[in-house]
């Protein structure tokens, strides 16, 4: 299946009337072929009426995407078409991260295409929320060329359940740049799907439309997701394995161990000096049945000892023992439980070496970074009790909650959903 900006190369149209253009996207929202969505979006305009791009907006990263995590911020820019054409490239991750009214005094329109990865933490989909927010106060459209979730849209199975959404929806205490609306962890929502919630959640009025992706489905097999085209959405997603492990490892930015950034696959490979990465495999083998929706298919995702040294970040010049994640069988890996499993064991196991990251996260300089990521307390209250012979009973009974949680919300959801099938 191929991004919905690849329709704009068949019917220019799709921008007729749009106006003054605003293009909210970074340099690896691409075509099916690896061409810019900018450059494309630039070129339909210029060849049909009543349209044409006044400006670019970069989110997170830059719209180049040279920096790293955690309020790295870019200043704006111009944007260079190749026709020699230049236009202000405004940074939506600086001293603002939402369009100001003076951004947009010479925008009819913003056209959204970012590439989002199904996970809560990832900070795309708060653009899009707050290039909403902006289009209801300053009565502008907003155009969403929708993507695939590469960890898989929700959908019901036999038990009426929904599958790939995973996690605690986030409590209002929390709320920072990676966590404003209360969804949870891994929502299994396309990024258009996400704009309507966030038109509800917020009450807003606006012309909002989204250019699905044809010939997406619900029912859509994630392994074949997995063998899609890949341009890297953000520095340390090289891959789709890094994108698929990112809504169980996200959460160690929340401490002292790496989440494999300053290695060459993030979020596959984690790891600390101290950590005995034999034990730890040996706990996450022996405990599998907390995070394998089908204990018969025990090789769905399998661990591997393996050393590397971060050349930045965490741990910077030193040996990290680590574990990397092999990805069998991505549809039957509940990615949350399998996070919160290795914190219960840095927790038990290693607590004399684990610690829980100091605030300044996010713009947030009072709370645990590690709260904010979870968007609840109860977690780091668990896992600050002293671990007994009934602790692994009480996990259970926690990840059953939190999952729970992600069922809920699919309810609220379900009304919103484009794709049905």
């Amino acid at each position: 299946m191929k991004p919905a900006i690849d329709q704009l190369k068949k019917d220019k149209n799709i921008l007729k009337n749009l106006g003054k253009i605003g293009v909210v996207t970074n340099q690896t929202s691409v075509t099916s072929l690896f061409e810019s969505s900018t450059d494309i979006i630039y070129e339909a305009a210029k060849n049909t009426s009543n349209a044409i791009v006044t400006c670019v907006f970069g989110p997170q990263h830059g719209y180049f995407q040279t920096e790293q995590d955690n309020m790295k911020e870019t200043p704006d820019d111009f944007y260079y078409f190749n026709d020699g054409k230049k236009v202000p490239l405004y940074s939506l991750y600086s001293n603002t991260r939402e369009p100001t009214e003076e951004h947009l005094k010479n925008v009819d329109t913003l056209v959204v295409d970012l590439q989002d990865i199904g996970c809560r933490v990832y900070t795309y989909m708060l653009t899009l929320a707050a290039c909403l927010r902006a289009g209801s106060k300053f009565n502008k459209k907003v155009v969403v060329f929708d993507r695939v979730n590469p960890l898989g849209l929700s959908i019901k199975n036999k038990q009426n359940k929904w599958n790939y959404v995973e996690g605690d929806r986030l409590e209002t205490k929390w709320h920072s740049f990676v966590g404003w609306y209360d969804i949870p962890m891994r929502h299994g929502l396309s990024m258009g799907e996400l704009g309507y919630y966030f038109i509800k959640q917020d009450k807003l009025l606006l012309d909002y439309k989204v250019v699905k992706v044809e010939n997406l489905k619900r029912t859509d097999d994630i392994y074949y997701l997995k063998n899609t085209k890949w341009a890297m959405p953000s520095p340390n997603i090289p891959s789709w394995e890094s994108a698929f492990m990112f809504p169980a490892f996200v959460t160690l930015e929340g401490t002292n161990v790496s989440e494999g950034r300053g290695s060459t696959i993030p979020f596959q490979l984690i790891g600390a000096p101290w950590l005995d990465n034999q034990l730890c495999i040996k706990f996450l083998n022996e405990n599998k049945n907390l995070f394998l929706k089908d204990q018969n298919k025990i090789n769905s995702i399998i661990f591997r000892p393996h050393q590397f040294r971060p050349t930045f970040n965490k741990h910077q010049g030193n040996i990290c023992k680590g574990i990397q994640f092999h990805i069998e069988e991505p549809e039957n890996v509940n990615l949350f439980s399998l996070g919160m499993c290795f914190l219960y064991y840095c927790s038990k196991y290693q607590s004399n070496d684990f610690a829980w990251a100091k605030p300044g996260y996010e713009y947030n300089y009072e709370d645990l970074p590690i709260n904010l990521i979870l968007g609840t307390e109860k977690w780091i209250q668990f896992f600050s009790e002293k671990m007994t012979d009934n602790s692994l009973k009480e996990l259970k009974n926690h990840l059953n909650e939190s999952n729970e949680n992600g069922q809920t919300f699919m309810k609220e959801m379900e009304p919103l959903l484009i794709y049905r099938e």
